[in-house]
């Protein structure tokens, strides 16, 4: 028969979630202002966007997703140096938009569900990347033109704007498809496992009780 949770034991239980909440965090703000330096070669394919858009589901608060954005970007603005700020501050709004999107795809999970992740998350997520892409495309390249001197202002020099912007588009829609990807892939994997160990401990635990 099995034996009551003790108060001692949701405690650890909560105790653990937060050190899982915290070390994710942590990678998260590391691997995001890693990226920024390493992937400097490969424009517009970094997994800042894919990154906040997973912490925004995967942390219980949004707010957490949106602290790691700021620090990403603030951390490695700081290194890499600065650039005209209103083209920042779109390409921070932009990738804003990631976490919202974020919880959009945690609003769909059913809390009665054996695990956060089935095919209408998968869905949401492949949607939501989308989404996040083409925002980022549209956003700083209509401040590029909006601000910048290199194109006129007229509906030609828009046109011209995103015209020589859709190759670094389509390098942001792969990116932001493959790091998303590599981030639910690895949630699932890392959920089963832990669904597995789960089954294994209730066998164990059961067969001792009746020993």
């Amino acid at each position: 028969m099995k034996q009551p949770r003790s108060e001692k034991s949701v405690f650890q239980a909560w105790d653990q979630e937060r050190w899982i909440q915290i070390a994710f965090f942590a990678a998260v703000v590391s691997i995001g202002v890693a990226s920024r330096f390493w992937l400097v070669d490969w424009p517009n394919v970094k997994p800042v966007a894919a990154l906040v858009l997973f912490s925004a589901f995967f942390f219980r608060r949004s707010a957490f997703a949106l602290l790691a954005l700021v620090l990403i970007m603030a951390i490695s603005d700081w290194g890499i140096g600065a650039y005209d700020w209103r083209l920042m501050v779109s390409v921070y709004l932009s990738l804003a938009v990631a976490a919202g999107l974020g919880c959009w795809v945690k609003s769909s999970v059913n809390s009665k569900a054996p695990s956060r992740m089935g095919v209408g998350q998968i869905g949401r997520f492949t949607i939501a990347s989308l989404i996040m892409s083409t925002v980022f495309f549209a956003l700083t390249n209509g401040v590029v033109w909006w601000f910048g001197q290199w194109y006129p202002a007229s509906w030609s020099g828009l046109a011209s704007c995103y015209a020589a912007g859709l190759p670094f588009y389509r390098a942001t829609m792969i990116g932001d498809l493959f790091f998303t990807g590599a981030l639910v892939g690895g949630y699932m994997a890392v959920d089963a496992i832990c669904a597995r160990a789960s089954f294994w401990q209730d066998k164990i635990a059961i067969a001792v009780s009746d020993s």
